[in-house]
């Protein structure tokens, strides 16, 4: 067993590319001279194992004995013309070879997708072990489990008398683990039609077996030329098996198509999703729109539209060009129509290969959102597309609309101007306040919010949460203060350094609109009223100086904590992105509280450690020792803070 690589980067695959192009021409010089000499000889090297199966991957699609020819599965990805003219044997194993060892290559490099159409256009023209089991081996690696366990079974049934012992146990192992990922569809029909699955071909009735299909909504057919197509969507749901019995009529009104050119003859050809046949080729279909496409090898075209009119014949023409890789659409509903480049294709799933280059894709169903893409494909890409149609809540298919429940978290910060508090309004007024000395008040909040929202798109709501802010200042307050000798006044700077903080729970109940700008985009406005229960102080750091000398002041009861309710209130703009049920949005909020808090009541301004004297007359150490400098001041008034934040929520 080896590890998987990490996928090769931009030098790698331009080497890659250089050393392919060697490698095809040395393995196309050789499978000349093997086919040669020993037309029936295995290549003895192989590639490394498969690490989720434990299957080797042969490198060689010779076989030990005369392999027929097998046509590829119709509607399989990497199907390949299915009536290859009669040609030399040697150059139909040449050719088997040459598509074995490009398929090969593409795998070395963690290409399966691409690898896969190599694998299965080699099955075409010569199956063996070899193609059967790298074309599984790659099936399994891309998830396609059901079409893996097909491939799997298929070296079971026409391979197992050449099956090495380790091979067959392989194999046998893979197939157990499959088989309980995978539901089964047991089908009957009046006529001998063919099954076909999400697009794919999945034999002709009467079934000898069961139909392994994977779990998941399925759009099942039944075609057959001259009767009206059986369509249902049954539920597959894993260990389980589906039952359906389809009845087809006889066509009573019909008209023909003619497809035809000659530039693809013997070119598959596809209507209405399904293989009918190799160009040139006519049929007889019911009156109205069909469509149909053509395929050889990496040459086709895209879906088109034919009008068939009754009792007439309508001539058909192609454009291909070359193809992209796989294409495979899933829409969920599964019943959502389907239409590329404007032609319809059928509901829910569409699985092909497109012309390389720009595509537009659709999807519609009543009571949903239309989605539009216009993608572009290139010739090295396999892709698959999973779209998932957004509910139109207000089409009438869902008739009164009802209102729903919803929660979410959000989180964000708080910045202001000021807070109103005493010490910012003493600023204008007795002190010098330094603007660097100066922070604005700062913060965040948490909180968690529900509400009712009414089909028109109204909500009643409320919230809860914790919100705090802080600032710090310095300011200068000049005073004149007597001398405790009885001298002249002295004048004494004050330096008060605050460090306020208001912090606490609040609540609040508002009314919001949510206006849908996309079916996954909206904008809504909002505006909530309520109170923070705050716990606000002021940590003063307050010195005293004067005759060159400073001294600390003790500020009775300072940096005690002061509780009061601060009733605010708080409009919203918002703007957000939703996924089903869940949504995302930013928002911006201003919160204004309306109503000051109360006064901390601070004591008298006491200076600490004075020693007057003689020597140190005129001091800070000989004015009066007591002041009312910093006295009941609040930590905030009315002010407003911006709210920016973000919110996750989901609707019940």
């Amino acid at each position: 067993m080896v590890a998987k690589r990490p996928p090769p980067g931009p030098e790698a695959l331009r080497r890659s590319s250089r050393a392919l192009r060697l490698s095809l021409l040395v393995t196309l010089l050789v499978t000349l001279l093997v086919t040669l000499v020993a037309p029936a000889t295995g290549l003895a090297q192989k590639p490394p194992p498969d690490v989720r199966s434990g299957v080797e991957a042969p490198a060689d699609p010779s076989c030990n004995c005369p392999c027929p020819a097998a046509n590829a599965t119709p509607g399989a990805a990497g199907s390949a013309s299915g009536a290859t003219p009669a040609r030399d044997p040697i150059a139909r194993l040449m050719e088997a070879k040459l598509l074995f060892a490009q398929g090969n290559e593409l795998r070395k490099l963690g290409d399966c997708a691409r690898a896969l159409d190599f694998y299965e256009r080699s099955r075409a023209v010569i199956a063996s072990v070899p193609n059967t089991l790298n074309s599984a081996f790659c099936l399994d690696q891309l998830g396609r489990d059901d079409e893996a366990y097909d491939a799997y079974e298929r070296l079971l049934t026409d391979f197992l008398s050449e099956l090495a012992p380790e091979d067959k146990e392989a194999v046998v192992t893979a197939l157990s683990r499959l088989r309980p990922r995978l539901g089964a569809l047991h089908a009957s029909s009046n006529v001998d039609g063919q099954l076909v699955v999400d697009g794919r071909g999945r034999g002709r009735f009467p079934l000898s077996h069961d139909v392994r299909l994977q779990p998941g909504e399925r759009v099942v057919r039944v075609v057959k030329d001259g009767w009206v197509t059986f369509e249902k969507i049954v539920v597959v749901k894993a260990g389980e098996i589906v039952t359906i019995d389809a009845k087809l009529g006889a066509l009573a009104e019909s008209g023909r198509l003619r497809v035809e050119d000659e530039r693809l003859v013997g070119a598959d050809l596809f209507v209405d999703g399904t293989l009918v046949g190799q160009l040139p080729w006519e049929g007889a279909l019911a009156p109205g729109a069909h469509y149909y496409s053509v395929r050889r090898g990496n040459i086709g075209s895209a879906p088109r539209e034919a009008n068939v009119l009754l009792g007439q014949i309508a001539i058909a023409t192609v454009e291909a060009g070359p193809l992209a890789g796989e294409l495979h659409l899933r829409v969920q509903p599964a019943t959502a129509d389907l239409s590329l480049n404007g032609v319809p294709v059928g509901k829910g799933q569409w699985r092909g290969r497109l012309p390389v280059g720009k595509h537009t894709i659709e999807a519609h169903e009543p009571g949903y959102f239309s989605y539009v893409a216009r993608p572009t494909f290139g010739a090295t890409i396999a892709d698959t597309m999973a779209v998932q149609l957004n509910v139109d809540e207000n089409h009438p298919r869902w008739g009164k609309k009802q209102g729903t429940f919803w929660v979410s978290v959000f989180g964000g910060g708080a910045f202001a101007d000021e807070l109103g508090s005493g010490a910012e309004a003493s600023c204008k007024t007795i002190a010098t306040c330094p603007p660097s000395a100066r922070d604005r008040p700062k913060g965040a909040f948490v909180g968690a919010r529900g509400g009712y929202e009414f089909p028109l798109g109204l909500s009643v709501e409320g919230s809860l949460g914790y919100v705090n802010l802080r600032t710090r200042l310095r300011r200068d307050v000049l005073t004149s203060l007597a001398s405790q000798g009885g001298g002249p006044q002295i004048e004494t700077t004050y330096t008060v350094n605050d460090q306020i903080e208001t912090a606490g729970p609040f609540v609040a109940v508002g009314v919001s609109y949510r206006l849908e700008l996309q079916p996954w985009l909206f904008a809504s406005g909002a505006v909530a009223i309520g109170s923070i229960f705050a716990e606000t102080s002021d940590d003063l750091r307050v010195t005293a100086s004067a005759g060159g000398q400073s001294l600390r002041v003790a500020v009775d009861r300072a940096g005690l904590p002061l509780s009061s309710a601060a009733p605010f209130l708080l409009p919203e703009l918002s703007l957000g992105v939703r996924y089903s049920r869940y949504f995302a949005d930013f928002g911006l909020g201003l919160l204004a509280v309306v109503v000051g808090g109360p006064p901390h009541e601070t004591g008298s301004n006491t200076i600490v450690s004075q020693v007057c004297s003689q020597q140190n007359a005129g001091t800070v150490h000989c004015v009066a020792p007591s002041a009312k400098v910093v006295v009941e001041e609040t930590t905030y008034g009315t002010y407003v803070a911006w709210l920016p934040r973000i919110a996750l929520g989901a609707r019940f």
